[in-house]
């Protein structure tokens, strides 16, 4: 049973509070294209105090379509389409929304002149981009610099229907410049708006931090979610009020408590990454750090040097993944690699000693392990990893067992080893 569409006066300001999405795409539904758009859509409208409180996937009809746009007013009044804006067969977004809203498709010359403008330097515009000038009747439209396709909104009677190209790099960019203002305009003031704190951790399991967090934050107004990563585990904190001043206390209390719980697991408040961080406290002390990586294949070296103004801290990597590269290039003497093995930690003590020597760092970093899928043995399984760091006279040397395929354990090795050496620079260890 279709669900009844609420009414609303047109250009009434009627205090918006939730929105839904509808991605619109075969190629959705099949798992070749992942819909990127959904959560960006969410992370932008947040901070004006508007939810996605429901999306929907369907199919590239006009049935599929105007049945999901018809359910998602009658639910919030607010729908915002992603995809099947393009000028092919199968894009029908436009014709499902007119049927909707009652509101017939009429040709733009204006918008066909534009087009035809942008086509000129590559020669004569096809017939078929025609169909892009055409739009609901009294739809404003929303400029796409990046693209043929405009964005389209309609507010009417039925409530508000927004239409967006389906790439993401357009669809980001009329987002941000064109929708947003629009929805602000309209949101209810009185909303409640997300006030977030984010804590990033390292070198703990997430269901460790739920252990240890469990109702600890219990007595606060705090929403608490725990972001699952494949290198890492971030908290992130929620409280929803008019005004950050309603909340800010209860947040920095449970920032506080956070930190008393996990210690030095969590290494930075935000987006900064470890690589970010470890770069800074090298600076702090003046310190160069050299990297002799094995299994990663220069993933530790990649994200060091990641960071604009890397050089200063950051000497250089030398990947030595076969054992005579660990050899010529870092000094691993051949008796370890006989007795021991390249995956043992006589082998990643003479690894991050090279690194040292060879480049007179007085930071070194060492990784070599058995990242799979295959290679492993019952006394040294696939994801067997060992880490070694040297700051100045100090080594510190960890044998540790990461999990899962083998990009994942390479990402979990880089950012192990960069821990370690956070931990190591900070004077403290686990």
């Amino acid at each position: 049973m279709a669900i009844p569409i609420a009414r609303f006066p047109v250009g009434m300001k009627r205090g918006v509070t939730t929105v839904e999405i509808v991605a619109i795409g075969d190629e959705l539904l099949s798992g070749a294209t992942v819909d990127s758009n959904a959560a960006r859509i969410a992370r932008e409208l947040e901070p004006i105090g508007l939810r996605v409180t429901h999306k929907a996937t369907v199919r590239d009809t006009v049935a599929a379509i105007a049945d999901a746009v018809r359910d998602g007013l009658g639910r919030s009044g607010v729908v915002i389409t992603t995809g099947g804006l393009g000028p092919t067969k199968d894009d029908v977004t436009k014709s499902a929304v007119a049927s909707v809203l009652g509101r017939p498709l009429q040709f733009r010359e204006d918008l066909w002149e534009a087009l035809q403008r942008r086509w000129s330097r590559r020669g004569k515009i096809p017939e078929t981009n025609k169909t892009q000038a055409e739009v609901p009747v009294g739809a404003e439209v929303l400029p796409n610099p990046r693209g043929t396709a405009p964005g389209l909104a309609v507010d009417c009677e039925l409530g508000i229907c927004i239409m967006l190209p389906g790439p993401p790099h357009e669809m980001q960019h009329i987002l941000t410049e064109s929708v947003t203002p629009f929805l602000a305009a309209r949101a209810d003031p009185a909303a409640r708006k997300p006030f977030r704190r984010h804590l990033r951790t390292a070198g703990i399991a997430e269901s460790a931090i739920g252990e240890r967090v469990a109702d600890q934050l219990e007595d606060l107004p705090i929403e608490v979610a725990y972001l699952p990563e494949i290198d890492g585990n971030d908290v992130r904190l929620s409280a929803w009020a008019v005004d950050e001043s309603e909340v800010g206390k209860s947040l920095e209390e449970a920032v506080r408590r956070l930190h008393a719980l996990l210690g030095l697991h969590i290494y930075a408040e935000g987006a900064r990454d470890l690589a970010e961080v470890v770069g800074d406290l090298l600076l702090e002390r003046g310190m160069t750090v050299a990297v002799a990586e094995s299994c990663t294949g220069g993933l530790v070296a990649q994200r060091l040097s990641e960071r604009p103004g890397a050089s200063e801290y950051f000497w250089g990597s030398m990947v030595a993944y076969d054992n005579r590269a660990k050899v010529e290039l870092l000094g691993v003497s051949e008796e370890a690699l006989e007795r021991h093995g390249a995956v043992s930690q006589e082998t990643v003590l003479e690894m991050v000693d090279g690194a040292s020597k060879r480049s007179g760092a007085a930071v070194a970093i060492a990784v070599t392990g058995i990242a799979g899928p295959t290679g492993g043995t019952e006394e040294k399984p696939v994801g067997t990893v060992w880490l070694a760091v040297r700051v100045l006279d100090r080594t510190v040397v960890k044998r540790r067992h990461y999990p899962g395929t083998r990009d994942m354990v390479q990402k979990r090795a880089a950012q192990g080893s960069l821990d370690l050496l956070r931990r190591t620079l900070l004077g403290e260890e686990e």
